[in-house]
């Protein structure tokens, strides 16, 4: 069994609270069983509980999963920073920091929390304003790796293009995500 960082149910439960209330946000802690406060960040969690919670919000909203993925993880971006800001080198531009998730983000994730378990990417520059990166995890959870980027390019204060060239959730191999950043 898979297991997601504290964190990532936190920051999740803030965005339930903020899209639907604290009815909402009281209902989708039902559909978990974990009460207020469920959640430590130095504390893994099953996976499944994610997807509880995101189908609970795509009920309530009529959204696709997809899109409350990637809205909730342009929302996480602040508290991520705020948690992990200290691996971010602050001569970092928002690409710079987009190439250098695995290397040094989640390789200090994986130190800092031993069971986390990120998703391997790998980002490669491919241009003065462009990245590429390719995301490979079974739990297919692309639209998180695209609302990481649309928040951390608000976080720098950069307009972006998302294109995606191959997609897990079509049945490719892995994610093929292009980011194109204009000053």
């Amino acid at each position: 069994m898979s297991a997601v960082q504290g964190i990532i149910l936190d920051e999740l439960e803030k965005y339930v609270g903020r899209e639907l209330g604290e009815p909402g946000l009281s209902r989708m802690r039902g559909l978990t069983g974990r009460g207020e406060g469920g959640y430590r960040f130095d504390s893994s969690y099953p996976d499944e509980e994610v997807h509880l919670i995101v189908r609970g919000v795509a009920e309530a909203t009529g959204k696709a999963p997809e899109a409350i993925l990637e809205a909730f993880a342009e929302a996480m971006v602040p508290g991520l920073l705020g948690v992990y800001g200290f691996l971010v080198n602050p001569r970092w531009s928002f690409l710079d920091l987009i190439v250098n998730t695995e290397g040094v983000i989640h390789k200090g994730v994986r130190v800092t929390s031993t069971s986390a378990k990120p998703p391997a990417i790998q980002a490669e520059r491919v241009g003065p304003e462009a990245v590429t990166i390719f995301y490979r995890s079974r739990r297919k959870l692309c639209s998180v790796a695209k609302g990481i980027v649309r928040g951390a390019a608000a976080h720098y204060r950069v307009a972006v293009t998302i294109t995606e060239d191959s997609c897990m959730l079509r049945g490719d191999s892995e994610c093929v995500i292009t980011v194109n950043a204009q000053d």
